[in-house]
Formats: C-alpha cells, sequence, structure tokens
C-alpha cells in the first residue's frame, strides 16, 4: 500500500437532540393536540336583538358515557360549542323557535325549542337522545 492509510468515506454524523429540546417538543404537540381538543365556544351564537326580553339558556354534559368524544351542538344549524364531560355553558338568546341539534360519535339528536321572554332553560346534553331533557 505504499505507506498511505486508507479512508472511510466521510458521512454525516448523527447529532442526538439534547433531551431538553425533546422535552419541549413533545410537550408542544401535547398542546397543539388537546387545544383541538378543548371544550367551549367554536362558532357564533345567534344575535340577541332583544336584550330586555332575552331568556339565559345553560347547555351542560354530565354523563360519562361517549367520553372519549365531545358533543357538539348546533343552533340552527350553526356550529356553536364543543362539549365534555362535566361542561357547561350558559348564554342569551331572544325569544323564538330554535333547533338545537347535536353529535356525538354516530348519535345525533335534534329538538325544536320555543324560547319564552325572560325566562331560565338548562339542557342537558345526553349520548342518548331519548334522555334530550325538556328545557324548563
Amino acid at each position: 500500500m505504499n505507506g498511505t492509510i486508507a479512508r472511510r468515506p466521510r458521512t454525516a454524523t448523527f447529532v442526538a437532540a439534547p433531551p431538553a429540546r425533546f422535552a419541549a417538543l413533545l410537550v408542544l404537540v401535547a398542546a397543539v393536540l388537546l387545544a383541538g381538543c378543548a371544550g367551549g365556544l367554536i362558532g357564533e351564537l345567534p344575535r340577541v336583538t332583544k336584550p330586555a326580553l332575552a331568556s339565559s339558556v345553560t347547555v351542560y354534559r354530565d354523563e360519562w358515557v361517549g367520553f372519549v368524544g365531545p358533543i357538539i351542538l348546533r343552533i340552527d344549524d350553526r356550529r356553536v360549542f364543543r362539549l365534555w364531560v362535566h361542561q357547561q355553558f350558559s348564554f342569551p338568546l331572544d325569544p323564538g323557535e330554535y333547533v338545537f341539534y347535536y353529535t356525538i360519535g354516530f348519535n345525533e339528536c335534534r329538538r325544536v325549542a320555543f324560547i319564552q321572554p325572560r325566562q331560565s332553560y338548562k339542557l342537558r346534553l345526553a349520548p342518548n337522545c331519548a334522555r334530550f331533557e325538556d328545557l324548563y
């Protein structure tokens, strides 16, 4: 070999990410995933045009049945809320007729509600549509 040393071909060296950087990346990914699953207002509520006559409506979910998925509530074909277990939301609504429609998994429930002036209504959203309780 005439006194020369054979060299290995140059390759890029693998540099591992420091543990702190990897942990920060995991936290960021988890936060993004959880933010997409958060409950709350996901659309626009119907506009209140008569505040003096508006009623208070509360929607809530308290059952663990179907806990792996949120209930998506629509009012008059508008996506309004995403509810997970033990969440509730209150909002004002003008008197009138509204269609409350919600889905959880493959179940779809819909109900026409007649909202009277200056009343309080509590609506329990359950995965079983037969348990879709009356507004009171």
